[in-house]
C-alpha cells in the first residue's frame, strides 16, 4: 500500500510501477491528488488560479527557532 497521493506518494507509485511487477494500491483521503499542494480558483473571488503550496510550519512551540519571525 502507498498512503497518500501527494508528491512522495505519486513518485513512489511511479517508481514501483517502473521497476517492479509488484501490485500496489495508492490510498488518498481527499477527493484530489497533490497532498498539501493545490490550485484554488475561488479563494479571492477572482477568475484566476492561485497555487497553494506546502508551506506548513510544524512544531509551533516556543523553542522553535522560526517562531519569532512569524
Amino acid at each position: 500500500f502507498i498512503v497518500g497521493c501527494g508528491p512522495a506518494g505519486i513518485a513512489a507509485a511511479i517508481d514501483l510501477q517502473a521497476v517492479s511487477q509488484l501490485k500496489f494500491i495508492v490510498f488518498e483521503a481527499r477527493n484530489r491528488v497533490g497532498g498539501r499542494v493545490s490550485t484554488d480558483t475561488t479563494i479571492f473571488g477572482i477568475n484566476t488560479s492561485i497555487d497553494l503550496g506546502a508551506q506548513w510550519l510544524h512544531h509551533y512551540r516556543p523553542e522553535n527557532p522560526l517562531r519569532p519571525s512569524i
